[in-house]
């Protein structure tokens, strides 16, 4: 600025003091900068500091979210999983049951065909017994039929030698009289 050559001569003083004061606040304001550089620094370390945190914060959020998200990727993926388990499960249980039925028919089946057999089995040990006690009745039949053959046999022969003996061919004429008379 260049100064007014019409300005008056009073406000050259006042200038001057206007300067001086300028002067003096330019000093306090570089003292005041002085003493603020150090917390102006330390603030700024702080709000660096802060800032590294809060990007560490941050970074640590998105992690996280990815976490969680990842996590209820796993978690819908394993109930989905549980789910088919369980229904793949039930159609074995089923199955089984199904298969636990058939077995059970055919176990009952077997156990009526055992007592069928130890039924049959028995029948046949009373039969052999009784076609045994028939052989056995049977063998002492034809014992006895030999004996009663053997004794037939005999008495014939003694007949026969009794109608051969002289007395009988003697009395011939006795017994037709008698057969006469009945």
């Amino acid at each position: 600025m260049k100064p007014d050559s019409q300005a008056p001569s009073d406000l050259l003083p006042l200038l001057r003091q206007q300067l001086l004061l300028a002067q003096v606040r330019i000093m306090e304001l570089e003292d005041a900068r002085d003493e603020l550089a150090p917390r102006l620094q330390e603030t700024s370390a702080l709000l660096a500091a802060a800032q590294a945190l809060v990007e560490q914060k941050v970074d640590e959020a998105a992690h996280l979210e990815q976490v969680r998200v990842d996590l209820q990727v796993q978690f819908d993926y394993l109930r989905h999983t549980q789910h088919v388990t369980n229904e793949a499960l039930e159609a074995v249980r089923a199955e089984q049951v199904t298969q636990l039925n058939r077995q059970t028919a055919l176990l009952a089946e077997i156990e009526d065909q055992q007592s069928l057999v130890r039924q049959l089995s028995e029948a046949d040990a009373a039969h052999r017994a009784r076609a045994a006690e028939q052989a056995a009745a049977l063998s002492g039949l034809r014992n006895e039929n030999t004996a009663q053959t053997a004794r037939i046999a005999e008495l014939d022969a003694e007949q026969r030698t009794l109608k051969a003996s002289r007395s009988w061919r003697w009395t011939a004429w006795l017994r037709s009289i008698e057969r006469l008379f009945r």
